[in-house]
């Protein structure tokens, strides 16, 4: 008869995610992992074949549960969808709760290390930023059609450029970059003035 299953994928995921969250992905070693989710490396390896797989793994359900949830969460009001645009780059700007240090974005830490560079992990940051600036697109063409923005604005360009202003806070915000807000403040400013 086999041995129960002592801990889930999903378990695994999860705590895997939390590491390379705080840690980066290329911070983090198999044996950290084992440490922490109290797992032994043949366990890992034997449900996702590498730490490449358990990291573009990570990188899959980070996309449907932190990004899918943070869209879903600022831009579900449909009252006032720039309100909703700008909530969600100053919510980037707190830490989570219990924590005292910005985390970042899992998808922006793991895109700039050199570990990243396998097709697996390429595959689900794409997919990542596929899905925030997807989410940007439809946002900005609320904004337009409630007459927020200029009806003549592109809303794919305004979308790759917000994306791209977003990466960039991930990336002070986690520095710890100080007077973000006036970033923001920039950003919307040039958006509105178009």
């Amino acid at each position: 008869m086999a041995r129960p299953v002592k801990i889930s994928d999903e378990a695994i995921l999860d705590g895997a995610i939390d590491l390379f969250w705080r840690h980066g992905a290329d911070r983090v070693s198999i044996r950290d992992l084992e440490r922490s989710l109290e797992v032994r490396a043949p366990s890992i390896y034997r449900r996702f074949d590498s730490k490449d797989e358990l990291l573009a793994r990570c990188l899959d359900r980070y996309v449907d549960q932190q990004i899918g949830g943070r869209v879903g969460y600022f831009f579900a009001d449909t009252s006032d969808p720039l309100e909703g645009l700008r909530s969600f780059f100053t919510s980037v700007l707190r830490p989570h709760p219990g924590e005292e240090t910005l985390r970042g974005c899992l998808l922006t830490t793991t895109a700039s290390r050199s570990e990243s560079s396998t097709e697996n992990t390429r595959h689900a940051i794409n997919r990542g930023f596929e899905a925030i600036e997807t989410a940007l697109l439809l946002q900005v063409q609320a904004c337009i059609d409630a007459g927020q923005l200029a009806a003549d604005l592109d809303p794919e360009s305004a979308a790759r450029s917000l994306l791209l202003s977003f990466q960039g806070l991930l990336v002070l915000a986690r520095s710890g970059a100080a007077n973000l807000h006036a970033h923001i403040d920039a950003t919307f400013d040039s958006l509105a003035r178009h």
